[in-house]
């Protein structure tokens, strides 16, 4: 086995790096209790089993409850063939491993509202989701009837003036796979809202 002493990778401390037996090359799976084979790149590597960490913070909780959230989601989206083209498109330009994993990442992207310019009173805004489609973008100022913006290259972009900034705003956007979110300005507690 080559790569002696043990090293850290990612935190991690891999006991050995095999790279000339034919017998383990490509195992992959726990030996007895403690030692795992894993490939990784095309090489197979020995570690000690991981021992998962005995209380988990809130933010850990939070996360892998979304990351669950996000699989469910995918699966069934991906029951949909026009939606599982699409991810099989987006996986490839992505360079991701399949529509499966093109899935859960467009359900863990939030779409964003940036400004992009200024001239006089005027300012421009921008929204996008990086990477995936928006279906609809819809404009509402204070209470009066949504107005429904429309792409440009792929982002919706609209322009407010003075007056109509005083007041208070929000965009609602309907991505590719039907997730409808809420966007608020920063100078109304901006941030992107899940409804």
């Amino acid at each position: 086995m080559a790569g002696w002493p043990p090293k850290l990778v990612k935190n991690k401390l891999i006991m050995a790096l095999v790279t000339t037996n034919p017998i383990v090359n490509g195992l992959s799976g726990m030996l007895g209790n403690t030692i795992v084979f894993k490939s990784l790149r095309g090489k197979t590597i020995v570690t000690s089993r991981p021992r998962p960490a005995r209380t988990q913070s809130e933010q850990q909780r939070q996360n892998r409850s979304k990351f669950r959230q996000a699989a469910t989601w995918a699966k069934t989206m991906l029951r949909d063939p026009q939606l599982k083209s699409y991810y099989q498109q987006q996986a490839k330009k992505l360079k991701l491993p399949n529509a499966y994993t093109a899935a859960i990442t467009d359900y863990m992207r939030k779409p964003q509202l940036k400004e992009i310019s200024r001239r006089d009173d005027t300012v421009c805004y921008v929204v996008r989701k990086k990477d995936f489609a928006l279906k609809s973008v819809a404009l509402q100022l204070s209470s009066t009837e949504e107005t429904t913006l429309h792409v440009n290259g792929g982002a919706f972009v609209f322009s407010l003036g003075e007056q109509e900034q005083q007041h208070r705003w929000q965009v609602t956007v309907v991505d590719h796979a039907g997730l409808r979110y809420v966007l608020l300005p920063a100078a109304h507690y901006g941030g992107c809202h899940e409804v």
